[in-house]
């Protein structure tokens, strides 16, 4: 079930109704139910999946919990993480095995072949999985207490706001919030349906409108000019923060009207000064995962520089590969990694003018990622060196029809202007709702009925209309 999709619009009120008409002590069950409801709507066997993860996790964490002996307490956690790394290895990177052992069979002159192999990727295992191994490794390490109710552990697993694109939670944070009653409260509910309101202006306003330019310049690329990619490349950016953001944003604000507080995941990520930074800003609970449970074990930026890149790109070029099973990705994260260790190796010098340099330094950053989300949305690793390849060498030739009206670009000109004074806003440390109570009271309900309306009159509907998917349900 997407958010975009009118089931949704359906099915989230229902849930909500009854979820505050229930007594409190059964409230948490409802939402177990439902969650399991909300991802059988994809595929129904893979709710097994779901269970097996959760069960295995559960289980593993109890067991740690009772063992006192140190490395028996390790051999329990490598076995729940082998498990859920195999399961998910089995389901996202098989056919990229069978692809590279049949290369490397016919560079060696072996005509035996493996068929290919054709597995549907559960949606959301990506996150459901990195989820559960986190609480499993916190439990090992003594930060969180062992959740002995295994149907509360599984709505810690499932809770379906975050449960197919995350935030990726932490149970430190999570458990405890889904043992607590949470009663009706206005100015909450409010708050969050808000917060829903800007991501689905995110979505179906202004990623689902650039991706129809972004589809037709990258699908057809050969035919394009430099400027056509270039230009394609800062939409794809604007549509990637949209699109994950939109659905971040979805995710945090129906899971606030239900009593619940999640992680923020992105924070003006095209307003950071450096590449670090902007990982600090963008899918921050990827980049925390990573960063609590790869990075720090690594050794984090302890001992040698080289120890330190070293680590560094470990971290990104496994992001690359969460991201999908692809070299592009791989690419990608080792490109992330790699711009990363060269920052920390340049000298730190105090600037002149302190603003003039921060705004070269956005502006340089913005300009790194870009080369990042081209080879990110390119179709292959191949694709995207040609792509970057013919920006600056076919700049002015003849510009491809793209069937991009004026009127769509002029809207999605003027939404991307509207996005742009929000994150402004944000980047203040002001949110909407802060400004939104400055009005009164009338002048406030006509601005929400104001901004429903856009939502409906400029997203992307149509006749016919089919929910668009969130890009990062493909990971």
């Amino acid at each position: 079930m997407l958010f975009n999709s009118f089931s949704f619009l359906i099915f989230f009120p229902v849930v909500t109704l009854i979820y505050f008409l229930l007594p409190r002590k059964t409230r948490w069950l409802w939402l177990l139910v439902t969650s399991y409801y909300f991802y059988m709507n994809w595929n129904a066997e893979y709710a097994l999946l779901l269970a097996a993860s959760t069960g295995v996790t559960y289980g593993c964490a109890l067991l740690i919990g009772r063992l006192d002996d140190r490395k028996k307490r390790k051999a329990v956690l490598v076995a729940g993480i082998v498990f859920n790394i195999g399961m998910l290895a089995y389901f996202k990177y098989t056919g990229m095995l069978v692809e590279i052992i049949n290369r490397a069979c016919a560079l060696i002159g072996v005509t035996a072949r493996i068929p290919p192999v054709d597995i549907l990727l559960p949606v959301g295992i990506s996150f459901y999985v990195f989820q559960a191994l986190g609480y499993m490794i916190d439990v090992y390490k003594g930060r969180v207490k062992v959740e002995r109710n295994l149907l509360r552990y599984a709505l810690f697993v499932s809770f379906f706001p975050q449960l197919v694109a995350g935030p990726i939670e932490r149970s430190g944070r999570l458990l405890r919030q889904l043992a607590e009653p949470h009663d009706f409260e206005w100015k909450r509910v409010r708050d969050g349906l808000l917060i829903m309101m800007l991501g689905f202006f995110e979505k179906v306003v202004v990623a689902d409108r650039a991706c129809m330019y972004v589809d037709s310049i990258f699908g057809g690329w050969a035919e394009a000019s430099g400027a056509q990619i270039a230009l394609a490349t800062a939409v794809f950016a604007v549509q990637d923060l949209c699109d994950f953001g939109g659905y971040s944003h979805i995710a945090i604000g129906a899971a606030k009207v239900l009593g619940i507080e999640l992680m923020t995941n992105f924070r003006q990520p095209y307003f950071a000064h450096s590449v670090q930074n902007f990982w600090a800003r963008w899918h921050i609970s990827l980049s925390t995962w990573f960063r609590d449970y790869v990075y720090f074990p690594l050794g984090a930026g302890r001992g040698s520089k080289l120890r330190k890149s070293f680590n560094i790109m470990v971290v990104y070029t496994l992001s690359g590969l969460w991201h999908g099973a692809a070299l592009k990705y791989v690419a990608w994260g080792m490109l992330n990694g790699a711009i990363q260790v060269v920052e920390g190796l340049m000298p730190v010098r105090r600037p002149r003018h302190p603003k003039a340099h921060h705004v070269l330094s956005v502006l340089r950053t913005d300009f790194l990622i870009l080369i990042t989300m081209l080879v990110f949305r390119a179709g292959s690793l191949l694709t995207a060196v040609q792509m970057l390849v013919k920006i600056p060498m076919h700049w002015g030739a003849q510009a491809m029809a793209t069937g991009f009206s004026p009127m769509q670009a002029l809207c999605l000109g003027v939404s991307i202007a509207v996005l742009f004074a929000i994150e402004v806003i944000h980047e203040k440390r002001l949110s909407l709702t802060e400004l939104t109570d400055r009005l009164p009271v009338l002048a406030r309900g006509a601005l929400y009925l104001l901004a429903v309306m856009a939502i409906i009159i400029f997203g992307v509907w149509g006749p016919g209309y089919s929910a668009q998917a969130f890009i990062y349900f493909q990971f």
